[in-house]
């Protein structure tokens, strides 16, 4: 074996997840167990998820200062657990949470 080969491939053992940010008007209306439509490409229809985690603290903020007009402008992660019938799905392909 070389140096800097790999020695173990790790696979995910579990449900597929989507990370998705979800924009601060939508924050509050979410709560982990709520059910959220994802849409991911190349999969006939859309899915009905489970919201698994929301983060409270924002992921990411504009450049400059918020102010109360710009605080729509917050993002939160949330993670979204899919159902079995979505397992067939590949890793990594783009996915949207659908927010009414």
């Amino acid at each position: 074996m070389s140096e800097g080969s790999p020695v173990a491939v790790l696979l995910a053992d579990g449900p597929l997840l989507v990370r998705a940010y979800v924009p601060e008007p939508y924050r509050a209306r979410l709560s982990a167990g709520d059910a959220v439509t994802v849409r991911i490409d190349g999969a006939g229809g859309p899915f009905e998820g489970r919201l698994r985690w929301i983060s409270s603290d924002a992921a990411f903020t504009p450049y400059y200062a918020l102010n109360q007009s710009e605080r729509s402008r917050l993002m939160y992660l949330a993670e979204v657990e899919l159902p079995p019938e979505a397992g067939g799905i590949a890793v990594g392909v783009p996915a949207q949470l659908v927010l009414e």
